[in-house]
């Protein structure tokens, strides 16, 4: 119960007026998302930088060191993201969906005031860098669905009306970090600001239609191959896109993006993760958890993050050394759970 009231509490936090006044004082701005971007973190930047033209700002540039990805192409104004950060310096850096300069893949990104909008967990005090200790101001909530969520509400209160293109940038932020609202991180506030951005023009229909229902054919190629990998054993399900198989099909690491979320509908299943060789013995990990395994524990003790329920890490070593180490983290994760019932 105490768990429970202390995120309903986070959840309604107000926004700092450092943050407000910042963006209100300031004319240039630098938006960075992470690498490896999904709906989340385009959806957030794209809507940000539409709600700080509405205020007369005219100097912005928004950035995504991997690009815009194919599925994300729909959205609104997706062609004004670039991929090399300019060379001058702007006033205001504002990192979203990410907490650290490391995660959006840029070293070199110049401005007198750097902010961070996230939903994502912070690093612990000892481990925080640099970048915190010259903050300007932040909007961290690791409690809210989606940083879309968090935009939303920056955006009311700097009293930006919601249009089209906002509305469908934020929606599909929202819709992605929750799995369609499937995920557990579904909450009457993510359902009701939802409702609100359909109001503004947001066509759930066609937004729905772009993510999931439009995937390119390699990507099923690449799939088929993955799922003759699926195996299951003491609650945990996974699947495994190997090197050869991207070469086979012509695919990228772009196309198996939510590959993932198979073995995570197998029953009973109480964790599932996902090999993902992006190169010779180099595997991306994801995790999923249904709900009662902290999955961003065991990423972080790989040298990833993520949240609760959703993780993931990178880790070097052959399949069966990889799988090894992880199977022995998430067995020992789920025996814990066990034990403390």
């Amino acid at each position: 119960m105490k768990s429970n009231q202390k995120g309903n509490l986070l959840t309604k936090m107000k926004i700092s007026t450092k943050l407000l006044s910042l963006i209100k004082k300031n004319k240039s701005f630098l938006i960075a998302g992470h690498i490896n971007p999904e709906g989340d973190a385009i959806g957030s930047v794209l809507a940000l930088a539409y709600g700080l033209k509405k205020i007369g700002k005219k100097d912005i540039c928004v950035l995504s060191k991997d690009g815009v990805p194919e599925g994300l192409q729909f959205l609104p104004s997706s062609r004004m993201i670039k991929q090399k950060a300019p060379r001058k310096e702007f006033d205001v850096l504002l990192i979203v969906d990410c907490n650290t300069l490391e995660r959006t893949g840029f070293k070199d990104l110049r401005a007198k005031h750097t902010a961070i909008i996230d939903h994502h967990i912070p690093p612990a005090d000892e481990d925080k860098p640099e970048l915190y200790k010259r903050l300007s101001a932040s909007f961290i909530d690791a409690h809210a669905a989606a940083t879309g969520i968090l935009v939303y509400k920056l955006l009311n209160a700097l009293k930006i009306p919601i249009d089209k293109n906002i509305a469908t940038n934020l929606y599909t932020a929202i819709l992605v970090d929750t799995g369609g609202f499937r995920y557990s991180n579904t909450s009457p506030e993510s359902l009701r600001i939802s409702c609100n951005l359909v109001k503004s023009g947001a066509k759930p229909w066609d937004i729905a239609k772009e993510l999931y229902e439009s995937i390119p054919y390699r990507s099923m190629k690449l799939l088929g191959l993955s799922l003759a990998t699926l195996d299951k054993k003491d609650g945990i399900a996974w699947i495994t896109t190997t090197h050869d198989m991207f070469k086979m099909t012509g695919a990228t690491a772009e196309d198996a993006e939510d590959f993932v979320d198979f073995p995570r509908k197998v029953k009973d299943m109480e964790v599932a993760v996902f090999f993902r060789e992006d190169e010779k013995d180099v595997f991306k990990l994801s995790f999923r958890s249904k709900g009662k395994i902290n999955v961003q524990k065991i990423a972080q003790d790989f040298g990833g993050g993520g949240h609760f329920a959703a993780a993931g890490c990178r880790i070097k070593g052959t399949l069966h050394e990889v799988q090894q180490k992880v199977f022995t983290a998430v067995r020992k994760a789920i025996r814990k759970d066990i034990k403390s019932k």
